[in-house]
């Protein structure tokens, strides 16, 4: 892609994320909104109207156009495998909502096309782009709270805009929990632990129907940790809810919001590592909860000493307002992409890899809890 040129834009799904990500998208100086496709005329001509653009109804129309560089698939993941391979071949780079497919199959096939043909098919893995994320990844890998032992996601979803017969409820289109949101947060423990193993996966019905709507898994992670994973699609809009919690040998991460917007932590360090912890999240909050006789205090644990000075909490709330945070990590996402087409040595934090390991990890906990043997991940 051409330094200095502008990025045409093309959105295929006009529903309210699609329409969400485009305002996020239209405040960057580098992206052009170019034209939108639904199969809906109508949700399609509503949204070409809101940013005056063209209307199209075929995605084939949308591959066809000149001045569309890049096309945001914000559809059902059933539709991920063959819109990308269009797209891919027509010259198009893609951004696609997660999942990146339905299966590792899907997802190999996907990029195999796009990496020879140099295109991009990476997700849009917003919790990669938040500070509170980028604080807890600093704090476990400075190691101040020594290793990570568990970490626990309570995902309590609402299905309050899921009537019976809305697609997520369907599995040949969604691919279940695990697949259509699961990988969200599969991808993000990837983040901060490392590749992971699913060692255990259960899924459970809603009474008198085919609807999945609670699931649950357990990973082994690289560094030793096991995360557990709930996903309950079954709560009243108000209560919808997302924590993690992750157990350190010196002390506790909690991480609240599905966008993460705050941080806690509760931990014994020494003075030093008071400093250590605070430099991990600018501009957070740090108490002393208790300060410890002497100047050192040593103590066991794991069968290790261990000497702290004092037990401290942390604080950290960067950004309070769940849409403001949440319009900044979908358009920090974008510009991260367009940084490295114009320039292949830029790192990006999101890149194919991350969909296709999420994939794996999402299709091997949902063949687990369909009583199959194969618990390969990444």
């Amino acid at each position: 892609m051409t330094a200095g040129k502008s990025t045409g834009l093309g959105l295929i799904g006009c529903g309210a994320f699609g329409k969400f990500c485009l305002q996020a998208y239209s405040t960057l100086p580098d992206v052009r909104i170019a034209a939108v496709c639904d199969v809906r005329r109508d949700a399609a001509d509503s949204l070409a109207a809101v940013f005056n653009v063209p209307a199209v109804y075929k995605p084939a129309e949308l591959f066809a156009r000149k001045d569309v560089d890049l096309v945001h698939l914000a559809t059902p993941p059933s539709s991920h495998h063959e819109l990308v391979l269009a797209a891919v071949a027509a010259g198009k780079h893609c951004l696609c909502e997660k999942p990146l497919a339905m299966n590792i199959a899907q997802a190999d096939a996907m990029l195999a096309a796009a990496t020879p043909a140099g295109r991009i098919v990476p997700v849009n893995f917003v919790l990669r782009y938040n500070a509170v994320t980028d604080a807890v990844k600093a704090i476990i890998d400075g190691g101040v709270l020594g290793k990570v032992l568990s970490a626990r996601l309570t995902n309590c979803a609402s299905d309050s805009q899921l009537g019976a017969n809305h697609w997520f409820w369907d599995r040949s289109v969604s691919g279940g929990i695990f697949i259509e949101h699961g990988v969200h947060f599969f991808d993000l423990y990837r983040h901060w632990l490392g590749a992971g193993r699913v060692i255990s996966a259960h899924t459970e019905f809603r009474e008198g129907t085919d609807q999945q709507d609670r699931v649950t898994c357990e990973i082994r992670h690289a560094n030793g940790a096991i995360a557990s994973h709930y996903h309950g699609f079954d709560q009243v809009g108000p209560l919808d809810r997302t924590d993690h919690r992750l157990v350190c040998e010196l002390g506790d991460i909690r991480v609240g919001g599905w966008i993460p917007l705050t941080l806690t932590v509760d931990a014994l360090v020494d003075d030093g590592g008071a400093d250590a912890l605070a430099a991990c999240a600018p501009g957070c909050s740090t108490d002393v909860v208790e300060h410890f006789s002497g100047e050192y205090t040593e103590t066991r644990g794991r069968g290790r000493t261990r000497r702290v000075t004092q037990r401290v909490r942390l604080g950290y709330t960067p950004n309070p307002d769940k849409p403001a945070a949440y319009a900044n990590s979908v358009r920090d996402l974008l510009a991260d992409q367009l940084a490295y087409l114009r320039a292949a040595e830029h790192p990006r934090r999101v890149s194919e890899d991350n969909g296709r390991a999420a994939v794996a990890l999402a299709e091997a906990a949902a063949r687990l809890a369909a009583g199959t043997t194969d618990t390969s991940g990444a």
